[in-house]
């Protein structure tokens, strides 16, 4: 039940400036702050209907709840001077309390935000420290290098999918890991879907090859790139009616791409030579 008279008042509020102890041990300091207000505002008001040992008495739980918070770590960053309770001097100490929560929420954006930049900054030096290693030909080197600046950010899907362009560009077989890692991370990712889909199809294993470009085509069906190295997958793998279907469908969209013609043609001369 809610605290009405003035005795039930200071009786709670000398519960909470108790409690801060406690409360600052589980490492909640803006509750203790809030407790800290609570018995600052419940004296202010009520201070005059107690006796002079008792006013003592409280003025020592604020003394020591005041003194408490001014040790936390968090309430140090924020505070230049000490917090120092003086009786008499309540609305000082009331004022600077309920500053502290707004102060500290500040100091720890801006703690994010540095740390942030700092996190930021050393992935990209850490992903040209790699890009060097392949640069001297410490494949190997390298390739270790990337794997663990990968699981260090294992939720950055586009700095696996950057990893997987850097390996692409050397021709790494390594990319297609990369690749996939940034796929599962962002299945929309169909960039890193369709160079899947070109490294696949490099080394021959062409029905990964159009699975990496289906998926991709599911996120942008309409992309005539995608599809023609699709058709291209198929002519490779001698699969013609799907080569001949799947450039069609490229020049429906692009009626003037003229490798697309030249590859219809070819794969439908193979298609008769199967009749």
């Amino acid at each position: 039940m809610q605290a009405n008279t003035p005795a039930e008042v200071v009786t709670q509020a000398r519960k909470h400036l108790l409690n801060i102890v406690s409360i600052l041990k589980d490492g909640k300091v803006e509750s203790a702050i809030k407790a800290a207000l609570y018995g600052l505002m419940a004296y202010i008001k009520h201070g005059n209907t107690l006796i002079k040992q008792e006013k003592k008495e409280y003025q020592d739980l604020i003394t020591k709840a005041v003194h408490l918070i001014s040790l936390d770590p968090k309430v140090k960053e924020v505070c230049k001077e000490p917090l120092v309770y003086q009786p008499r001097k309540e609305m000082e100490i009331l004022a600077r309390l309920r500053d502290l929560p707004d102060l500290m929420l500040a100091r720890e954006q801006d703690n994010e935000i540095r740390e942030g930049q700092a996190r930021t900054q050393a992935r990209a030096d850490r992903l040209e420290k790699g890009r060097q290693l392949l640069v001297q030909r410490y494949f190997d080197g390298a390739i270790q290098h990337f794997r663990r600046l990968a699981d260090d950010y294992a939720d950055d899907a586009p700095l696996a999918a950057e990893i997987g362009k850097i390996l692409f560009e050397i021709n790494h077989i390594e990319c297609i890991t990369f690749f996939e890692r940034a796929v599962a991370l962002d299945p929309a990712d169909h960039k890193s879907l369709a160079l899947m889909g070109v490294a696949f199809r490099k080394i021959k294993k062409f029905e990964q090859a159009e699975q990496a470009y289906l998926t991709a085509l599911e996120v942008d069906k309409d992309n005539v790139n995608y599809l023609f190295n699709l058709s291209r997958v198929y002519i490779d793998a001698g699969n013609w009616p799907k080569a001949q279907e799947t450039l069609r469908r490229v020049l429906e969209i692009d009626p003037a791409l003229e490798p697309a013609r030249k590859g219809l043609e070819f794969a439908t001369r193979h298609c008769r030579d199967l009749i």
